[in-house]
């Protein structure tokens, strides 16, 4: 059944020479949160500038949160939203970059830690996380990536597996075209919460629905999580029969240079897979399962 949702990447903005007062995350955060407040956002990503002027090797408690951990929990509960937001932490005694998740009533669903901290980084201290983790939220379920994580497809494919439906990616690099090829293989969407002016709603096609400027900070888009994302091959002949039945009640996005498709169900009354199941339609990832195994046969 359709679950539309409304997203906001806020983008991260910083000073070429690092000049930036202590409370400047802060004061970010909470100039994004006053163009929020009340929108009816249900899932807002920070920017990885949130832990400028945070030295490696400190952070907040999830125990006894700072200022950081506080201000994304009192919004989350404030606006009964998800929060994926950033901080460097202090977990068991040793620091962690990381992604917390604040859900409806301002509660900790859980954290991503870092996979892949710089050299720099692990140099001074910061830990490195144990892989990819999905969450379960009123908002879908979240996988968490920090700006270097996105250099290693390995990082991705145990996203693949997870199969999440929004990748919150936040960065002090943009990724470029790297975000939208995570974005396509995992067959979610990405809500990439960016420095400089550049945070991006990314759909599991690779497209950008919206993108943040210099005078709009916050990336912002309604999408809906009920979607079957497969390949064209095996599936497309069966496209206009099902267009026929359903309608709009059906939407069927394809991407002829991608050759992948993804079907939405517009409906309360069934799912994107109710759909897949009835016409026989193949998965993107069961159909490359299958190529594999085919051409290990013939080996």
């Amino acid at each position: 059944m359709a679950k539309f949702i409304n997203v906001a990447a806020i983008n991260g903005m910083i000073m070429e020479r690092g000049e930036e007062p202590l409370d400047e995350a802060l004061r970010q955060f909470n100039e994004a949160a006053a163009v929020l407040d009340g929108t009816g956002v249900d899932l807002v990503v920070t920017c990885e500038t949130m832990m400028m002027r945070q030295p490696a090797g400190t952070g907040e408690d999830i125990n006894d949160p700072g200022p950081r951990l506080t201000a994304y929990s009192e919004f989350a509960k404030r606006n009964k939203c998800v929060v994926a937001g950033v901080s460097r932490i202090i977990l068991d005694g040793k620091p962690r970059q990381s992604i917390l998740y604040y859900g409806h009533d301002g509660e900790l669903l859980g954290m991503y830690h870092k996979t892949f901290p710089t050299p720099q980084a692990i140099a001074k201290g910061t830990v490195p996380g144990d892989g990819a983790v999905v969450v379960d939220t009123p908002a879908g379920k979240l996988g968490g990536i920090l700006c270097f994580d996105l250099n290693f497809d390995e990082l991705r494919d145990e996203y693949i597996a997870l199969a999440p439906d929004i990748l919150c990616f936040s960065s002090y690099y943009n990724g470029g075209c790297v975000k939208n090829n995570w974005a396509v293989r995992t067959g979610a969407f990405m809500a990439s919460a960016l420095k400089d002016g550049c945070s991006e709603i990314i759909d599991p096609l690779g497209r950008c629905l919206n993108i943040s400027t210099y005078y709009k900070r916050v990336a912002q888009a309604r999408i809906n999580l009920d979607r079957f994302v497969m390949h064209a091959a095996e599936n497309a002949d069966k496209f206009p029969d099902i267009r026929r039945k359903y309608k709009n009640s059906v939407l069927i996005d394809e991407d002829s240079p991608l050759a992948f498709a993804v079907l939405y169900s517009c409906s309360d009354e069934f799912t994107a897979l109710d759909i897949a199941k009835e016409y026989g339609l193949l998965s993107l990832e069961d159909y490359f399962a299958d190529c594999r195994k085919l051409r290990s046969s013939k080996l």
